[in-house]
């Protein structure tokens, strides 16, 4: 399995320096988009299966999600599965939603072995093919290549497929999944698809079980980590991304910053989308390794709690800070009107759309 893992770096590293060498690391052609997709998919899940082929003490965090999942398939009451004295046993009781059951449904009957990768894959893979498309988004890419993007590999979690789906509008329906989460990145990418599929999603899920916010909501007290980065200390600073408010990533700095949710590396996953450059993606890069250094050299801690706040707290001064100040160095404008405002064209520019029958070139970049 190490081997095929190591083949699978190869294949995706290759890739990227291709791409990187011939200058065409902007997502053009679109079968480089496609090539690039896949090695990165395909070297991701050969990671998380090699990771978890290995014995652990605890599942992956998709794991409650996937044995919820299961129940409501079989019929059962998914929040009656998940916790510290059930049949799948988990420190917390289930916190998510139904719409996140719902949205594993078709790969929960799988085992989770095989679960887990594929998972991945599509997270990762869909990261890929959606920051690939804009040259604005390009620099995002190094958040796989992070501390926070080694943590969701490792973990199954949902950042990197959560992120894709906000920047694709044919996906957008994956954001009800999490819906503060999703409302946070709907803050920032609104769009009437995103807004119509959540919809959907939502009223399907009143439809299978009217009653399950009951149940989910009857989780929170469970979660005193849950909190909003601004709370923490210094997190009051990020509203002053509101002074930019016009551009999507200072939306999404401020809504994140004002969502509760449990502020670890791998759900800083999408403040890359706030990097335009790769020296801003870098420091960011830098920035997620510092603040979980800083976490490691305070401890050691009494308990989870006071770990989790504090590396809330290094997260929110080394990483929603810097994020800050770069926004408040760009101007106040309006992307272009279209769903794809900064596309690249044939010959490398950018192009934005002024009209449905087509693209007209802007400034070269």
């Amino acid at each position: 399995m190490k081997a095929v893992v190591l083949v699978g770096l190869v294949i995706v590293w290759t890739a990227m320096a291709i791409a990187w060498r011939r200058g065409v690391w902007v997502g053009r052609p679109r079968r480089t988009r496609v090539a690039l997709t896949l090695a990165v998919a395909i070297s991701a899940a050969l990671l998380s299966l090699s990771f978890w082929s290995d014995s652990h003490v605890q599942p992956s965090d998709l794991g409650q999600v996937w044995a919820a999942s299961r129940a409501l398939l079989q019929g059962g009451n998914p929040y009656d599965v998940v916790g510290p004295d059930r049949s799948f046993k988990w420190p917390w009781p289930l916190l998510y939603p139904l719409t996140a059951m719902m949205t594993l449904a078709p790969l929960a009957w799988l085992p989770l072995r095989w679960t887990d990768p594929l998972f991945v894959a599509l997270g990762f893979g869909l990261f890929t093919w959606a920051v690939t498309a804009r040259r604005d988004t390009m620099p995002a890419m190094l958040g796989l290549l992070s501390l926070p993007g080694l943590m969701a590999l490792q973990t199954s979690q949902w950042s990197p497929l959560m992120t894709a789906s906000a920047l694709l509008p044919w996906f957008g329906w994956v954001l009800i999944a999490k819906p503060t989460i999703g409302l946070a990145f709907f803050a920032a990418y609104p769009r009437w698809k995103t807004a119509v599929g959540c919809a959907l999603m939502l009223a399907a899920s009143f439809a299978i079980w009217p009653g399950w916010p009951a149940d989910w909501i009857a989780t929170f007290g469970s979660a005193p980590h849950i909190v909003a980065p601004i709370a923490r200390p210094g997190g009051f600073l990020v509203l002053l991304a509101l002074l930019k408010w016009k551009r999507p990533e200072a939306r999404l700095l401020v809504a994140f910053a004002c969502i509760p949710h449990t502020t670890v590396p791998y759900e800083t996953i999408p403040l890359f989308l706030v990097s335009q450059t790769w020296l801003e993606a870098g420091a960011l890069w830098i920035f997620a390794v510092l603040s979980y250094a800083a976490q490691a050299w305070t401890g050691p801690y009494s308990n989870q709690l006071d770990y989790w706040t504090s590396g809330a707290k290094f997260i929110v001064l080394l990483m929603y800070l810097p994020c800050t100040a770069m926004v408040l160095f760009r101007p106040n404008v309006w992307p272009a009107r279209d769903e794809d405002p900064t596309a690249i064209d044939a010959e490398g520019r950018v192009v934005r759309r002024v009209d449905p029958g087509g693209l007209q070139p802007a400034e070269a970049v």
